[in-house]
């Protein structure tokens, strides 16, 4: 049964992994609060219940009849007797996704209800819609909307770093390194290997070339691999990469969740990259929840089983120690250092220079040993936790600065409490960003002698590689910590606000995010 349509309806789809979900969810959230624009935003059962509580933080009292335009849908990825581990069960749920998105996505093209498998609610029937936003981790969605409704755009979402995506996936006679997918489909021919197995393998290979990404400063290669996480990227990083250069290459458009005065070079090298062949690019971010409402807080608060100790620990520290004096410590959702005892080492040193810390530990892979726990309890100067309210953390007055691993979601939070970082990079976009806090925007600190594997090589900046002890690492950890607590520390602080200013005034009138939102929405 068709219905007519009375507001246009854009599709949003998202992945798993949380930070390419939430910032999609402010995309939504900033669609509504600008027009009348129903939104069906596809999800995984496994992050229905967050979304949904994350959403409802982006409205205050004022703006909550506008949420019920936003429809979250969790498909059915289930997948049963999946052997092989982790990254086997992943693919299988991806393959499902796609197999799901495609049934309820015909509803949708045939003026249908749609029914959420977490909540069992029906959604009716809105207009057919017209665009497709993505994550670019779901390029596999392009050739199914494309053959479904030939009429369709397709938009992919970029929740990193855009001078990440800009080196990885550009193409070579504009300074990326996009012929590694051909030298991905050649060694294979050549050889006659899995071109999956190939690609696993040469996405994995590091080397000393010599890059020259948009407004950074000369690196090599193997600064974009900071620690050794290869265990946990091995089996399916290459079909991933290979999905993501077909994504760029296919998609109708792009949008970009980093702000443009972030990384201003690496956006207009972007923007010229995709006009070549007439694509838009759209730069939307930072894309968060304001901290401002009560909703925004009560609703971080709420996800977080341990809100009221952290909280006590924070007012504590306020009054013995003052403000800005608590070093908060997330490597994010997912990474955890290789090496214990390097992170050990670090945390030695807070407690010799008595610094309060809250030490979060959310990834799988953390391994909270009883020798860290010990040092955290016995000092009185610790609390380790599973898994904070970050923004809320950062914006409590006893927080003075943040070790992060400098993922992007973490990066705009920090800044849009103006909060200064000390940066521990893993990959990927980590050390780009890392440069950027340090180098552009002389906003953070980076520790150097947390590295391990490729992070050891050669720093071009810097002329040589760590030296890899853990005396050197305490030296180097004394000596960023006591310049974070003095005037030089206060300078960076003094440089984040100005920072904060410019990404701030992206979503104000005339601003680039707000005019590039009413360009994209113009075509919904």
């Amino acid at each position: 049964m068709s219905t007519t349509p009375q507001i246009p309806h854009l599709v949003l789809a998202g992945p798993e992994a949380w930070g390419h979900a939430r910032p999609l969810i402010f995309l939504a959230v900033r669609t509504v609060l600008t027009r009348d624009i129903d939104i069906t935003l596809f999800t995984t059962p496994r992050n229905h219940k967050r979304i949904v509580a994350e959403l409802a933080r982006g409205f205050d009292q004022s703006h909550a009849d506008r949420q019920k335009l936003i429809r979250i849908v969790a498909l059915d990825t289930t997948v049963e007797g999946v052997t092989g581990g982790f990254v086997e069960t992943v693919k299988a749920e991806m393959q499902r996704y796609v197999g799901a998105f495609a049934e309820a996505y015909e509803q949708l093209l045939a003026g249908k209800p749609v029914t959420c498998h977490v909540s069992k609610h029906e959604f009716p029937a809105v207009a057919i819609p017209k665009v497709v936003v993505a994550d670019v981790f779901l390029g596999q969605l392009i050739p199914l909307i494309k053959k479904a409704s030939p009429q369709v755009k397709f938009i992919g979402f970029c929740s990193g770093m855009t001078a990440f995506q800009y080196i990885s996936f550009a193409p070579t006679s504009r300074g990326g390194r996009g012929d590694d997918k051909f030298k991905v489909l050649n060694v294979a021919k050549e050889t006659g290997r899995p071109l999956f197995e190939v690609a696993d393998e040469i996405f994995h290979e590091y080397t000393d070339e010599i890059m020259q990404i948009p407004g950074f400063p000369k690196m090599y290669h193997w600064e974009l691999d900071a620690q050794e996480i290869a265990f946990i990227s091995k089996g399916f990083l290459g079909g991933l990469k290979l999905s993501l250069f077909d994504t760029f290459g296919a998609c109708d458009g792009i949008i970009l969740a980093s702000p443009e005065p972030y990384e201003p070079e690496a956006v207009a090298a972007t923007r010229a990259w995709f006009a070549e062949d007439n694509r838009e690019t759209w730069a939307l971010g930072p894309l968060l929840p304001s901290m401002a409402t009560k909703e925004a807080i009560a609703g971080e608060e709420a996800l977080s089983e341990s809100f009221g100790q952290i909280k006590k620990f924070l007012d504590d520290a306020q009054t013995n120690y003052g403000d800005r004096s608590v070093l908060y410590i997330s490597f994010g959702s997912s990474f955890w250092p290789a090496k214990l005892e390097k992170l050990e080492a670090f945390v030695e040193v807070l407690v010799e220079k008595k610094i309060p810390f809250i030490f979060s530990h959310a990834s799988p892979l953390a391994k909270v040993t009883d020798s860290l726990k010990a040092t955290a309890e016995q000092s009185g100067l610790g609390l380790l936790t599973r898994w904070a309210p970050q923004q809320t953390l950062l914006s409590h007055p006893a927080l003075g600065w943040f070790v992060t691993h400098a993922g992007e979601n973490s990066v705009l939070e920090a800044i849009s409490a103006e909060v200064p970082m000390i940066c521990w990079p893993f990959i990927s976009d980590q050390p780009l960003n890392a440069v950027n806090l340090t180098e552009i925007h002389d906003v953070a600190y980076e520790l150097l002698e947390v590295r391990t594997g490729n992070g050891l090589k050669p720093i071009y900046r810097k002329g040589k590689g760590p030296i890899n002890t853990v005396d050197a690492l305490k030296a180097e950890a004394r000596d960023v910590l006591e310049k974070a607590f003095s005037e030089d520390g206060e300078r960076k602080r003094r440089n984040l606000k100005a920072l904060k200013a410019k990404l701030d005034g992206a979503w104000e009138k005339g601003g680039v995010a707000h005019g590039d939102l009413e360009r994209l929405l113009s075509i919904v």
